[in-house]
């Protein structure tokens, strides 16, 4: 969905307090900021929506005033707000429900009156308090960010796709059929994950057939948009589907890891093999544009690739994603899959490369004398005499795909570049069996997910909470700073954490003015209480106490 221009202006407007304090996605930066403030901003829309009732133990003020441009407003009190530093402060947040917006927020030291008491002078007559949320204490965090998700609860994202794909909710899109994937599918995994306090995630396919990505680029596409308009709405609430992370198919065949080797190949002619592979529409979609083709697949529905950077092709293509002319959208660079030096990961990040896939599983081992990819963590100082930065890098801490000894290595060697995923298939959420991963077979027995009949691991089982509770326990982090690993860093990655000069979306993963009001209440234990997307209740786990 694209927003108006004069929406899109709002949007900067009201993130500028913020922006402006804030050092843009930066994985090595020394000194993040905690945007400290008292500060309220108008609603960006004057239409109004009421929230809807939900079973949150709330309080509720009802209106007595018709005005139709009356906003009414959700505020958040007595919780511990998440910082980019990773401290928690206690304070209050206050939503616009109508847009899903953050408006405000306060420090208990910046008080002067208790932070229960609603009144306040800076919200306007046309705004209104209609739902109070008592957090008792607990901590609230942006939702979770799961920027490697494979599939759930009986659904992959690489199983082809529907025979009719429309733009509407139709009969064709709502029903699994022998064709596989359909959108119905994919509303299905978005709302479940939000149990787990997911608020946005990738969907992501392995290596898959020609056919198999002209079908489910442009699915994914449309449920995307039916979604962005159901929150219009008001209707259907789930995890944000934000543009794909194809895993593949460009890997080193020794290390494809579970993916099928009949469609692992090398970029041998740069983009152009890019795009052949995955039939990607070169038009770049305009509005009334009546000569692009809407049911390919184009670049918009791509946030991550993941390719081996040592193979033929692949630094041009590289470059040409990440650097793009002026009409072109760019996509994220990770490097995975692959047999790369440390020299060969450096020409990757010198051609633009910027995360490193599932750290440890997929690459060469870490040896004193070649590095390979891993000792790109430690390269901060040699990166900055070239003008880069480190990469940032993706773990699976379920405490199978790495030891917790290597995630602590990892995370200390380079803490703000950690971004916890969990290459989750179709069998989390599911229990023990066989289930299919593309075209593969793989067996579940506890949280161990392995091709059937090998010993190879494919993907993993666990939900995005269990895995942010393991990495505290691994790295003996604060709370805080385990919080940031599923929630500002994966927003860095895809450059969503502040507002960008041509961006139309707003700011997800941190807790700021103008940012989404995509939420999540947590315990210490960091057991998920409530989550919240576009500042509507999307799960309510324990009525909230």
């Amino acid at each position: 969905m694209k927003r108006s221009a004069e929406e899109a202006s709002l949007l900067v407007d009201r993130a500028a307090a913020a922006s402006e304090v804030i050092n843009n996605a930066s994985s090595d930066d020394a000194n993040p900021h905690r945007v400290s403030m008292i500060a309220s901003s108008a609603s960006l829309m004057s239409t109004s929506h009421h929230m809807s009732s939900s079973s949150l133990s709330s309080s509720t003020t009802k209106s007595t005033n018709n005005n139709s441009n009356q906003t009414f407003l959700t505020r958040f009190i007595n919780a511990r707000l998440l910082q980019r530093d990773g401290s928690l402060e206690r304070g209050e947040l206050t939503v616009d429900s109508s847009t899903g917006i953050i408006i405000q927020i306060r420090f208990d030291s910046q008080q002067h009156q208790p932070l229960q008491d609603n009144t306040d002078n800076n919200i306007d007559h046309n705004q209104q308090i209609s739902h109070t949320v008592d957090c008792r204490g607990m901590i609230l965090s942006p939702g979770f960010i799961d920027i490697q998700l494979n599939g759930a609860y009986g659904i992959d994202f690489s199983n082809g796709g529907c025979e009719d794909n429309h733009d509407d909710d139709s009969a064709a899109n709502n029903s699994r059929n022998n064709s596989g994937l359909c959108i119905h599918d994919i509303f299905q995994v978005a709302t479940s994950l939000c149990q787990s306090g997911v608020t946005s995630f990738c969907p992501t396919m392995v290596s898959s057939s020609r056919d198999t990505y002209r079908r489910v680029l442009p699915l994914i596409r449309n449920a995307r948009r039916q979604q962005q308009q159901q929150q219009r709405d008001n209707t259907k609430i789930g995890a944000n589907i934000l543009g794909m992370h194809l895993e593949g198919p460009f890997f080193d065949p020794s290390k494809r890891g579970a993916h099928s080797l009949i469609h692992i190949l090398a970029p041998s002619k740069g983009i152009d093999t890019v795009k052949e592979v995955y039939g990607l529409n070169q038009v770049q979609e305009e509005e009334n544009d009546n000569d692009v083709d809407y049911s390919s697949p184009m670049l918009e529905d791509i946030d991550i690739i993941t390719l081996a950077p040592e193979l033929d092709g692949a630094l041009d293509a590289t470059k040409s994603l990440t650097q793009p002319s002026a009409s072109e959208r760019n996509v994220i660079i990770s490097c995975g899959h692959t047999g790369a030096t440390y020299e060969e990961g450096l020409q990757a990040i010198s051609h633009g490369a910027t995360l490193l896939t599932h750290l440890f599983n997929a690459m060469n081992p870490f040896h004193h004398r070649k590095p390979g990819l891993v000792g790109l963590l430690s390269s901060k100082s040699k990166l900055a005499s070239m003008g880069h930065q480190r990469p940032y890098f993706s773990l699976i801490v379920d405490g199978i795909h790495v030891h917790e000894s290597a995630v602590s290595m990892a995370y200390n060697s380079h803490p703000n570049g950690c971004v916890l995923v969990t290459d989750a298939m179709s069998a989390m959420g599911l229990g023990d069996g066989v289930h299919a991963l593309g075209d593969m077979s793989v067996n579940i027995k506890g949280d161990r997910a392995t091709l059937t009949g090998t010993d190879t691991l494919a993907g993993s089982v666990v939900s995005m909470d269990t895995c942010v509770r393991r990495f505290r326990k691994f790295t003996n982090c604060t709370i805080g700073e385990a919080l940031l690993c599923a929630t500002l860093h994966p927003a860095n990655v895809l450059n969503r954490s502040v507002m960008q000069e041509r961006a139309t979306e707003a700011p997800i993963g941190v807790l700021e003015i103008g940012a989404r009001a995509d939420l999540v209440v947590v315990t210490d234990e960091l057991d998920v209480v409530a989550t919240w997307v576009n500042g509507k209740i999307a799960y309510d786990g324990r009525k909230l106490l």
